[in-house]
């Protein structure tokens, strides 16, 4: 089974980590706070592929501690390497967290960085293939816009697009 890693799942990016599980992938979801799952709206597909068998796991975040942060992640994945890594952290964390966690990493897998302003910094992990998108202003209905975006990123890396840079949003 091929497993993502989505930090920053539980906010913005929740509808690309409820994708990521109603295709079968193994998400794992370090956030502050547990995900919610209302019956309605945000987390109806990781709902729905839960009578499949497959489920996000969330796993408790501190941003200022990223070597715990990377520690909790492996363990949940017994092993497994990591074959996507979609990461919306705040840039004060960004180069700590992305370094903590890239040991966790297949070979070569993709990475997605999301931004939310210019200049966009070159990628942390140089080794992989980064797909990175800089999220702009939406006037209505910015979680589905930005999900949007985010979800064409991912399917850009996964279909191993070359490494570029997307904007959305005005």
């Amino acid at each position: 089974m091929r497993s993502a890693l989505v930090l920053g799942g539980s906010g913005m990016l929740a509808g690309c980590a409820e994708r990521l599980v109603a295709r079968g992938w193994r998400v794992v979801l370090p956030c502050r706070t547990q995900p919610l799952m209302a019956d309605d709206g945000p987390g109806r597909a990781a709902r729905a592929s839960l009578a499949r068998g497959h489920r996000p796991t969330w796993v408790r975040a501190d941003w200022g501690k990223p070597r715990e942060l990377a520690a909790e992640v492996g363990y949940e994945l017994a092993g497994h390497p990591v074959n996507l890594l979609v990461a919306w952290v705040h840039e004060s964390y960004r180069t700590a967290v992305l370094t903590a966690v890239a040991p966790l990493l297949a070979e070569h897998a993709p990475v997605v960085e999301v931004h939310t302003s210019a200049p966009v910094p070159d990628p942390v992990l140089a080794e992989h293939p980064t797909q990175q998108v800089l999220i702009g202003h939406f006037p209505h209905d910015a979680a589905r816009h930005t999900g949007q975006a985010v979800l064409d990123a991912v399917v850009r890396a996964l279909e191993g697009k070359p490494p570029s840079l997307h904007q959305a949003g005005g």
